[in-house]
């Protein structure tokens, strides 16, 4: 009986657990698969994990939106039910501007003439500015019906605003700054490309515009079942191994290698390269690997000849950022609501909700008021302890209507996440970076990628974009190798 080919998949983020669940979806018991993770938990940059008291950690804020298809799908062939794990958002914003001191509510959900009309009439824009933006708002929705030109990647998205009209003044104001960031962990420079294609495809219909947020932990109520399925499809899963090089005979990827990572401390985290154990190194043989890695991941693996063959020779020039969040567990109770967000606070932790309403795990637990999660970008704050981190965040979330009662007397703890690892940082979706973007299938044979960093049909980072990288990573592996 012939051997069944075997597949390594490594990284166990969205496009990972995608890619593993596809191939064996597909294949079944005619491939032997292996899905290769650094860390404990499932999920990559989407992962949680629980502390012993019951409260919740999260690598990050993530927003599920109704375009999100393929991550749905995904679910559902786990056993997952959305509707007893989402939490619904209102689309409610409150933005705080520091022009005139206010805050200001704004509607960012499925009703498209109520979005229009609400940032037509946002109290933040002042008289004047009204009318100039009613005709940029009419000029944005005729110019976002056909496809997005890739010719647009050239320019940040303020660029192109101001050349449709967008006034100078409004785009200095803090709504404009929410809408700029609105994956939460852009920068200023955002490619005109990729928010547009963002935007283009949620508005497309009401249901698309919806959005929620996990109800608790995602690693357990999401990232989990999907490994639990890849398992029970006959895939090992094999956590706590570090990528270290590849092996090739004589062109052909023949094999992965691999060291457990050093144990850390309890509370200890990494904030460079994950140090691996001596004596630990060993190699995997394989017909074929998907790497579902983040470029500097994948960076610090490839040999400086294959990064500079055509494909992978616009790996060192993908842009990253390190994302920054700080989870705050408080006495007091905010007025707050279920799945609202605050935005236009000070950087760098521009955006915060508080995910006592959403979470059911918190319910009970009467010695939290709020469980606050805000979220940003570290570049340029690096040098702020995390004392002072909480103490910006507190004080300028005060500011915001229903929040004033949040002093640094009331933290009961609070924990700042600075992911500044290969392994940790996300995309940046900077002007000029699609022609940078490697495609799934590499010049190695048996060798392939996938990520919201390479290219595919969607072109901005998310969590659907990971997914459907995956999945198209998967099916060339499977060609590859006759299945």
């Amino acid at each position: 009986m012939a051997r069944r080919p075997r597949i390594l998949v490594v990284g166990s983020g969205p496009a990972g657990l995608a890619a593993a669940e596809h191939l064996l979806d597909v294949a079944g018991e005619s491939i032997e698969l292996e899905l290769l993770t650094l860390g404990h938990h499932l999920g990559g940059k989407a992962c949680s994990w629980d502390l012993p008291d019951g409260r919740i950690v999260e690598h990050g804020q993530h927003l599920i939106t109704g375009f999100y298809r393929e991550l749905r799908a995904l679910l559902r062939r786990a056993g997952v039910s959305l509707a007893g794990t989402l939490a619904p958002s209102g689309g409610e914003y409150l933005v705080y501007e520091e022009r005139d001191g206010g805050t200001h509510r704004l509607y960012a959900g499925g009703d498209l003439p109520r979005l229009a009309a609400d940032w037509i009439r946002y109290g933040g824009f002042a008289a004047r500015e009204k009318a100039a933006i009613e005709r940029f708002v009419l000029r944005f929705m005729a110019e976002t019906i056909p496809p997005v030109p890739e010719s647009l990647d050239d320019l940040c998205v303020s660029a192109w605003v101001l050349s449709r009209g967008f006034p100078l003044s409004a785009a200095t104001t803090h709504v404009f700054r929410a809408l700029r960031e609105v994956q939460l962990n852009w920068p200023d420079a955002i490619s005109a490309y990729a928010m547009l294609q963002s935007l283009r495809l949620v508005s497309r219909n009401p249901d698309r515009m919806r959005t929620g947020y996990p109800a608790g932990g995602m690693s357990s109520l999401w990232w989990d079942p999907i490994g639990a399925r890849i398992e029970a499809l006959g895939g090992t899963i094999r956590r706590r191994h570090k990528l270290v090089g590849l092996r090739r005979d004589p062109g052909r990827l023949t094999g992965l290698r691999f060291a457990m990572p050093r144990p850390h401390a309890p509370g200890e985290r990494y904030h460079g390269s994950v140090p691996i154990q001596a004596g630990t190194e060993r190699l995997l043989g394989c017909e074929a690997a998907i790497l579902a890695l983040p470029a500097p991941a994948l960076e610090e693996v490839l040999e400086p000849e294959l990064l500079a063959r055509p494909g992978l020779s616009g790996v060192p020039r993908i842009e990253t950022a390190a994302p920054l969040c700080m989870q705050v567990w408080h006495r007091e109770r905010a007025d707050s609501q279920r799945g609202r967000i605050v935005a236009g606070l000070d950087l760098p932790l521009g955006f915060a909700m508080d995910n006592r309403p959403n979470y059911p795990a918190y319910e009970g637990a009467t010695r939290f008021g709020s469980v606050l999660h805000f979220v940003g970008q570290l570049a340029g704050y690096e040098r702020l302890s995390d004392e002072e981190l909480l103490q910006r965040g507190l004080r300028s979330l005060r500011r915001v209507e229903g929040y004033g009662m949040l002093d640094r007397e009331g933290v009961i703890d609070f924990c700042v996440l600075r992911h500044t690892g290969p392994h940790a940082v996300y995309w940046n979706a900077t002007p000029g970076s699609l022609r940078h973007k490697p495609p799934p299938r590499t010049p190695v044979p048996g060798l392939f990628l996938a990520g919201d960093w390479i290219r595919g049909e969607l072109g901005f980072p998310s969590m659907e974009t990971a997914i459907r990288s995956g999945r198209e990573a998967a099916g060339l592996v499977l060609e590859s190798v006759g299945r």
